[in-house]
């Protein structure tokens, strides 16, 4: 004895449930599961070097570290700072190109820090908010790739 009242019920319920989960993740922006981005403020840690040094910053990502240091500092500044901007950057160590992404968190006054991670090929801007290797909107939208 099959009850096709009920089972038509579950088959709704399952479609429905399914197509909510597809506009979630539809809804979920524009950065893919491959992309990556700077660390969220949140994801930032803070060491203090010296009182006369100022402060370094880690923060752990998918291809090793995000590393940064504000010499001038007399506190962490990440409770008084927001991500700013990224920027795509090439430059050599010894003749040899050194690729890395830089991102920057700012405050007001003297709260600011900036973070970054080197990578062995040169990163690939994702989405329409980068200008020329520079993106100043949120971090999800200042994502980058590699090939």
């Amino acid at each position: 004895n099959f009850d096709t009242s009920n089972s038509k019920k579950h088959f709704w319920s399952r479609g429905v449930v399914s197509l909510g989960l597809l506009g979630v993740i539809a809804f979920a922006g524009n950065v893919n599961a491959a992309d990556e981005m700077c660390p969220q403020v949140s994801q930032i840690m803070a060491q203090s070097i010296t009182p006369q040094r100022g402060f370094t910053y880690a923060a752990n990502a998918i291809r090793g570290g995000w590393k940064g240091e504000n010499p001038a500092a007399t506190e962490s500044y990440l409770d008084k700072v927001k991500f700013t901007s990224a920027a795509i950057r090439q430059t050599t160590d010894n003749g040899n190109p050194v690729y890395f992404v830089a991102c920057d968190y700012e405050g007001e006054g003297k709260a600011g820090v900036r973070m970054s991670q080197r990578f062995p090929a040169p990163a690939k801007p994702v989405g329409n908010d980068w200008k020329d290797n520079f993106c100043s909107a949120g971090v999800s939208q200042c994502a980058f790739k590699f090939d």
